[in-house]
């Protein structure tokens, strides 16, 4: 599939700030600091459209990308290790909970 356009769209904190859509959303799930956000930005052929960091722990909201306005590529936070304390860890992994929820 050819991404013709990638436009973000918002970040949310938690589930009720969430876009609602009847389009697809297709999530990217996986470890702190394992390349979720990369990947979002080489399938949109977009270097900055989600920001990355060496540093574990960057993503912290669920971050919506609307893809030839078809289709949202939902960027979550990552799992497991990351340069914070543990109660804002727990925060990210409910998010992502709620989110499957």
């Amino acid at each position: 599939m050819l991404i013709r356009s990638a436009i973000f769209v918002k970040s949310a904190s938690q589930l009720a700030e969430c876009p609602v859509s009847d389009l697809p959303e297709f999530a990217m799930i996986g470890r702190s600091n394992v390349g979720k956000s990369s990947l979002i930005n080489t399938l949109a052929n977009h270097s900055k459209l989600s920001k990355t960091s060496v540093t574990p722990g960057k993503t912290k909201l669920i971050g919506y990308f609307l893809m030839n306005d078809e289709w949202y590529l939902v960027d979550l936070p990552g799992y497991g290790y990351a340069q914070t304390g543990k109660k804002n860890r727990s925060q990210w992994i409910g998010v992502t909970h709620d989110y499957f929820l």
